[in-house]
């Protein structure tokens, strides 16, 4: 896809009134039809590497380094993130929020709900 889709391109598409003379988006809407661009802008960015891609799943921290072309040290940054939970740990939220909402049922009822959808889980995984 040659052209970029700037934020006002974007937003030209969002508040679409289907009055097409003057409007930013009119390349991309009749040359090639709107999915077909998004879907391809979307692939090539999907296809940018990302800083988190083969991180260790317990990876919270990471320092990314701009050099340029002579090799000469620009910038640096640090970037962080929210390690991604194991399921168990989901369940375990789910669990937390559902006694805190109120949900009828003693704790330890919820709880052994919480175990068995992870019990099920683990057999349709087999």
């Amino acid at each position: 896809m040659n052209e970029e889709l700037t934020n006002e391109l974007l937003e030209a598409i969002v508040n679409c009134d289907g009055e097409c003379i003057g409007c930013p988006a009119q390349s991309v809407c009749d040359a090639v039809g709107i999915k077909r661009s998004l879907a391809t802008a979307l692939l090539e960015e999907r296809a940018k590497p990302k800083v988190w891609d083969g991180a260790p799943d317990n990876a919270f921290r990471s320092i990314v380094n701009w050099y340029d072309k002579s090799r000469g040290f620009i910038e640096s940054k640090v970037l962080t993130r929210e390690p991604p939970k194991t399921r168990i740990d989901e369940i375990a939220d789910e669990v937390w929020h559902e006694i805190n909402k109120g949900v009828t049922g003693l704790p330890i009822d919820i709880i052994k709900r919480g175990l068995k959808k992870y019990a099920e889980e683990l057999e349709i995984n087999k």
